[in-house]
């Protein structure tokens, strides 16, 4: 089960990427703007703006193996979850609302730099990619970064 600090720090103010490869081993990476964590089932579901999917998506229907990163701009406390696709749908009304929401607490977090840095983002369409978590890595800088959380350890 994916702990709930996890589940509050994937919901919280986070820049997100979800990594992904091809059949070569080549990787590519797109913005995340929000997510649904799911502790109970262990899925993760991010939602991706479609002007930066389509090699996203062709790697999926290929392999589908996820990598989502998600990291405190501030903090710079980050977490890698790692899984494969479950499903992929474009994004509910509601699901975008949540997109505004953390582009609003990022933008909040980083208001020092310009506001386009957030806002200059397209969020809609957007989709949805739902991913079963199978393991989890520290990635924070420091001492720990790369070590795999053992989810059985954590309360």
């Amino acid at each position: 089960m994916i702990p709930e600090r996890l589940v509050d720090f994937v919901h919280g103010a986070v820049l997100a990427f979800v990594g992904t490869r091809d059949a070569r081993l080549r990787p590519a990476v797109t913005w995340a703007f929000g997510a649904r964590v799911s502790a109970s089932t262990d899925e993760i579901t991010a939602f991706v703006p479609d002007v930066e999917i389509d090699r996203t998506r062709s790697n999926l229907a290929h392999n589908g193996v996820v990598a989502y990163t998600a990291v405190g701009p501030i903090s710079h406390e980050s977490y890698q979850f790692k899984g494969r696709l479950a499903r992929m749908r474009p994004t509910t009304e509601e699901e975008r609302a949540v997109q505004e929401i953390l582009r609003s607490k990022v933008g909040a977090q980083l208001a020092m730099f310009r506001p386009e840095l957030i806002t200059g983002f397209v969020l809609v369409p957007s989709t949805a990619l739902t991913f079963k978590v199978d393991q989890v890595f520290v990635q924070t800088p420091g001492p720990g970064a790369g070590r795999q959380l053992d989810l059985s350890a954590e309360p």
